[in-house]
């Protein structure tokens, strides 16, 4: 039963048609749809993949001239090509928005409703943890409503707001783009990848230095690079760089003393592999400066267990496990697997995807806009895999 006919039924009433207060709100657009990223404040209930779905339907919209506006909540992340109006409208305003709007896109928000109540056409995301017949939007015609609902390996609904992972995130950019141009006339969209993994750190780009040359950070758009001094132990652009902005440094060995006492302050954070030759002392050191450390290594069982009684009083040691393909069971069984990544790898005024990618020097490019590459089994490869969004042939 509908929430909405148990609660009538319970009090004895009639369901009639809403009525909602409508308060103007300025848009410097014309032909607009709107898509709502907030997820009342439900953790379950908030689509991470917004981005990839805007990147999949812009092209197409730009040429029905029809713009898009993002409405949500002051905390919902604003999307790229959209006019924002997160944080800004009250609910009066928003009814004004949707009234206007060729079309909403929302997970099971009031929003949603909102958009039913106006008879707009919807698209409604739920995650794997309720009964869609229970909170679908009432008063929309079937013809103008589409539900779509992630999946879970549990067969019955969680009911959990806070699931993890989150079964909402299951349901495809490609699968809401589709339906999106759908019901805007578009029935030609057929896009030749489609998602199979989006890895949790997909959407925090990293730009990391191989430390061939110095970068300056105000041309890439960022405040602090990444030195990645296990890949290329160089001392002196690792100083020039820190000169230049603040760094994070990833090393497998030691650095000399006179760095961390002298820019101590420029080091956002440090990760030490711990390898053969590893050094407590310089651990020390780095403890010594108020430096922020984090201690990683691949060792496993006696070797593991020895390296965790030498830094004992320095701080816990996190394991690296070794991935495959097989670990992630969203790539099982599939083949001519694609990624796409915002790792960024710089090496001689050359762009690389991932770590694995630089030490083939493969898929280099002159710009951070990377095409989808084949994927490169190797386990340094899946090791990063959170940093990957994996396509496969649609």
């Amino acid at each position: 039963m509908h929430i909405l006919e148990s609660y009538a039924l319970q009090n004895d009433l009639k369901i009639d048609k809403a009525a909602a207060y409508e308060k103007f709100f300025p848009l410097a657009v014309g032909n607009y749809i709107t898509i709502d990223t907030s997820g009342l404040k439900t953790p379950a209930m908030k689509y991470d993949h917004w981005p990839l779905v805007i990147e999949l339907i812009k092209p197409k919209l730009d040429e029905l001239d029809i713009s898009i506006v993002q409405l949500g909540d002051k905390d919902c992340t604003p999307l790229k090509d959209c006019y924002l109006a997160v944080g800004q409208c009250n609910f009066n305003q928003k009814a004004y928005v949707i009234k206007k709007s060729l079309l909403h896109v929302s997970s099971n928000n009031e929003t949603s409703h909102l958009a039913s109540h106006y008879n707009r056409k919807s698209i409604v995301l739920f995650p794997y943890n309720c009964h869609i017949g229970q909170f679908e939007p009432y008063w929309s015609e079937s013809s103008d409503l589409k539900l779509l609902q992630g999946i879970s390996d549990d067969p019955k609904p969680s009911f959990n707001p806070a699931e993890n992972p989150k079964s909402i995130n299951t349901i495809t950019p490609e699968e809401i783009a589709s339906n999106i141009l759908n019901f805007l006339g578009v029935h030609t969209f057929a896009p030749e990848l489609k998602t199979l993994k989006v890895g949790n750190s997909y959407y925090r780009p990293r730009i990391e230095s191989n430390l061939s040359h110095i970068l300056d950070v105000q041309k890439l758009g960022v405040s602090s690079l990444i030195m990645r001094m296990d890949l290329n132990f160089n001392e002196q652009v690792l100083m020039r760089q820190l000169e230049s902005c603040p760094c994070s440094i990833i090393t497998n060995k030691p650095i000399n003393d006179f760095i961390l006492k002298n820019f101590s302050k420029k080091i956002v954070e440090l990760v030490y592999y711990l390898g053969d030759d590893h050094d407590p002392s310089f651990v020390e050191k780095l403890k010594s400066h108020s430096i922020t450390y984090l201690l990683r290594t691949r060792k496993t069982g006696e070797e593991l267990d020895d390296l965790k009684l030498d830094y004992l009083d320095l701080g816990a040691i996190q394991p690296i496990e070794e991935k495959t393909k097989e670990d992630l069971k969203e790539l099982k069984n599939k083949n001519k697997i694609f990624y796409k990544s915002k790792h960024i790898i710089i090496h001689n005024n050359k762009f690389y995807p991932s770590t694995a990618a630089l030490l083939r020097l493969k898929q280099g490019s002159t710009t951070m806009d990377f095409e989808p590459q084949e994927v490169i089994d190797d386990p340094l490869f899946w090791e990063e895999e959170e940093h990957f969004h994996f396509l496969a042939k649609n």
